[in-house]
């Protein structure tokens, strides 16, 4: 190998870790917000109702956003925060008054419309408990599902 290929290696190795360290700080500043939202959620989700230990987080975003976090208190009672991103109210429930997430992928998965499961989150719609579960159909589309929190009953399917 000649000195001048030897060096445009070098400088092609050199612009390849570059790139690379570029795009992984793109990726982490992007998931930023999401990070600074569940610290803070955590945080008001154990002032409010005790939560010691945090079993999911949600970000839920339809007619308002919110941010939800499941959890157990010091009792063991598992318990569900809405913490609504304006600063309004929190409002907390057991989560036994409702499904879980599992059972609001099941409700969608019985309807035998769907393929996978994309995303799952819970948040209030229309002043309810609402699970929101996005799909792929088996036609290859998206459907996002407003499961009701406390029935399981399908509030809302947006193709």
């Amino acid at each position: 190998m000649n000195k001048r290929s030897n060096r445009q290696v070098k400088i092609l190795g050199l612009i390849l870790i570059l790139a690379v360290v570029l795009i992984s700080l793109v990726l982490f500043q992007s998931a930023s917000p999401m990070r600074k939202a569940k610290k803070e959620g955590i945080k008001i989700a154990q002032s409010v109702a005790d939560i010691q230990q945090v079993d999911e987080f949600y970000w839920f975003t339809r007619e308002k956003t919110y941010f939800t976090v499941v959890g157990e208190d010091k009792n063991q009672v598992e318990k569900v925060v809405f913490l609504p991103q304006d600063g309004s109210e929190a409002l907390v429930m057991e989560q036994k008054e409702g499904l879980t997430d599992k059972e609001a992928i099941q409700k969608v998965l019985d309807l035998k419309e769907t393929s996978k499961i994309k995303k799952v989150s819970l948040g209030i719609y229309d002043n309810k408990p609402t699970w929101e579960i996005v799909a792929k159909s088996k036609d290859g589309g998206i459907v996002y599902y407003l499961i009701d929190f406390k029935n399981g009953d399908v509030i809302k399917k947006i193709d």
